[in-house]
């Protein structure tokens, strides 16, 4: 019989879902009802200055800011003197955020259209809230449902903050497993599937009063070069452009997105004009590391190519929104194009708004230059100013553009969307291969537990994993390894093994923009091989990219758990112990591996220990 714990756990669950199915858990936006709305200026009555400014959004973080620091003087200089017309934020807090969106809508004659990238939830920026499940997560837990409603969740808490335009969904097809940038943050390798969570994706975002953006036009799925570095190259050819990376795009325009951006990517059959490369390309500061590479073979990046923006996006597809450049920051365009050059292409290939130029200052005097020569003309610039006026009055910005910050508290984080996110990691939980017998794992077990993470990492006996599973063990011994290991170290790891029973080894390995590549640090390579040699039961978890498996063929139990957020934590050691069913499937490939649609099925068997939390 059920004990008192799990039975609670069960009811609250019913609840939020007739909650969640009927009434409406997510209460709308708080705006402030005493601000006074100003007239809806048409593009025609902006100076030109205004008007250019309209077409660049600049990068804030959302924190406590004085109003002499160096940072808000500099957001202050764009939107009075630059007449910016958006702001993405990065690292922010609820309330941070809520204050500085305020402050900077009262200097702005124009409301500001703030955005945010937004994919796995308000935890992806945000520092102080829940951080969901990435996209292909969902897409594993089978059920676009799930993407509505924590489409609509994210929606209401970013408009409470000021947010106004969600960079989401990823519409990518990730059909390439060596992709180091897109991985879980797509819904999977089938373009029917993806469309489907596309779809509910946007359909949540608009109903929570959002624009939704698909990105990134016309599909990084394929690619193994991440465009943060260096120009990434699309070889298909235009059948399988159709039948493939436009499939989700065309999808989502038909749902009703009314945002697209347009990716840093060089595809050859849209577009054949070479690139021109910079003899000296600046670092970039959107990415890791040492990491601007010249692509020399490249054709003219997607967002700056009119034959991509204008003749497949507004021609083809028929998309009347806003487009919306990737950021100017990015490798794919600095090695290319000085901030002035990129800027002009871009308005000049249909772009409405020019994300994060590398030298904003720069780049709107370049535009400036353009018009006034006569090479972008002011009819064409007209054009993008209206679409992005008619979004800030459809959005009603001019009327609800201070965020309420006393109400947040009863709209960001409540307990329905964390127990959806909740939901969603559990669901979502793929078991790919079982050892027999080797789940679930036993209380009296003798355990080591080895994280492996590639970069240094607080996901070791101090994160949510080590507490569950101590929690859960009479004896379990913890040990991380991660770049900075040295072989003495690793070794160490190995012997502490000879003493267990059985091995739990935690990958936290994912998918970072910038880095180039999604590998296991050869600590883990080294460990891994010689830990299934002691003949003990191995458990993996990818807490990350699930193609690791492919690192480690020889594994015989392997459950992804599609990231390293601390839900996904929390579930999977729910799941270890039994205490919860494991029903995932996957949504991608792993070649000679796993096949998609694979997931082996395990009902609970379990109860959760007195001392652990259930949700």
């Amino acid at each position: 019989m059920l004990k008192a714990a799990r039975l609670l756990s069960m009811l609250v669950s019913a609840a939020l879902l007739v909650s969640c199915a009927g009434g409406n858990p997510f209460p709308p936006a708080t705006i402030d009802p005493g601000q006074v709305a100003p007239d809806a200026p048409r593009a025609l009555s902006l100076s030109l200055d205004e008007k250019i400014g309209q077409l660049f959004v600049v990068p804030a973080h959302g924190v406590y800011l004085s109003e002499q620091s160096k940072d808000f003087q500099t957001l202050r200089h764009h939107v009075v003197d630059n007449h910016v017309g958006g702001v993405i934020l990065f690292r922010s807090n609820v309330y941070g955020a809520a204050v500085l969106v305020g402050k900077l809508q009262e200097l702005a004659r124009v409301p500001l259209l703030v955005s945010a990238d937004l994919e796995a939830g308000l935890g992806m920026r945000f520092e102080d809230v829940t951080y969901g499940p990435w996209a292909m997560a969902i897409a594993a837990a089978g059920d676009p449902t799930l993407a509505e409603r924590g489409a609509l969740a994210t929606a209401r808490e970013a408009r409470a903050i000021g947010i106004a335009q969600v960079f989401a969904p990823v519409a990518d097809v990730n059909v390439n497993p060596d992709n180091p940038v897109i991985n879980v943050r797509s819904f999977g390798e089938d373009p029917g599937e993806v469309s489907r969570y596309v779809e509910a994706t946007v359909k949540g975002l608009k109903d929570g009063g959002v624009l939704a953006t698909l990105k990134h036009f016309p599909g990084h799925g394929d690619t193994a070069v991440d465009s943060h570095r260096a120009l990434a190259i699309v070889g298909a050819d235009r059948p399988r452009l159709e039948s493939v990376e436009l499939v989700s795009f065309r999808a989502g325009i038909k749902a009703g997105a009314e945002s697209v951006m347009i990716a840093h990517l060089s595809i050859p059959a849209l577009d054949p004009m070479p690139a021109p490369a910079l003899a000296s390309p600046p670092k970039s500061p959107d990415a890791i590391g040492e990491n601007v590479e010249v692509e020399t073979k490249g054709t003219m990046p997607a967002s700056l190519s009119e034959p991509v923006v204008t003749g497949v996006l507004r021609k083809e597809l028929g998309f009347t929104g806003l487009v919306v450049t990737d950021s100017m920051q990015m490798g794919g365009i600095t090695s290319h194009f000085t901030a002035g050059e990129a800027a002009v292409r871009a308005i000049l290939a249909g772009a409405d708004q020019i994300l994060l130029s590398a030298d904003t200052d720069a780049a709107i005097a370049a535009v400036r230059e353009a018009v006034k020569s006569g090479r972008i003309a002011e009819k064409r610039l007209d054009e993008s100013v209206t679409r992005i006026l008619d979004c800030k009055k459809k959005l009603k910005l001019y009327e609800k553009r201070i965020p309420f910050v006393g109400g947040l508290a009863k709209i960001v984080d409540t307990l329905p969307v964390q127990a959806l996110d909740a939901e969603i990691a559990r669901r979502s939980l793929t078991l790919v291969r079982e050892q027999p017998d080797a789940l679930p794992l036993q209380k009296s077990t003798k355990l080591l537990s080895l994280v492996v993470a590639d970069e240094a990492t607080k996901n070791g006996p101090a994160g949510p994993l080590g507490a569950e599973v101590r929690a859960r063990v009479l004896s379990v011994k913890t040990v991380t390894l991660d770049p900075r290991s040295t072989p003495e170290e690793t070794g160490a790891a190995v012997e502490a093994a000879k003493d267990a029973d059985a091995i739990l080894v935690s990958l936290f390995v994912r998918t970072r923009s910038g880095l180039g590549k999604i590998t296991v640090p050869e600590a883990g390579r080294t460990a891994i091989p010689q830990l299934l040699a002691l003949g003990k039961p191995v458990v993996v978890v990818s807490f990350g990219s699930p193609y690791l498996l492919r690192d480690f063929p020889d594994l015989k139990t392997y459950l992804c758990a599609w990231g390293g957020q601390d839900i996904a934590q929390v579930a999977a050691a729910q799941a270890l112990f039994g205490e919860s069913a494991i029903g995932g499937r996957l949504p991608i490939t792993i070649p000679g591996l796993a096949n998609r649609g694979d997931g082996i099925a395990k009902a609970a068997s379990a109860e959760p220990p007195s001392n652990t939390k259930t949700r």
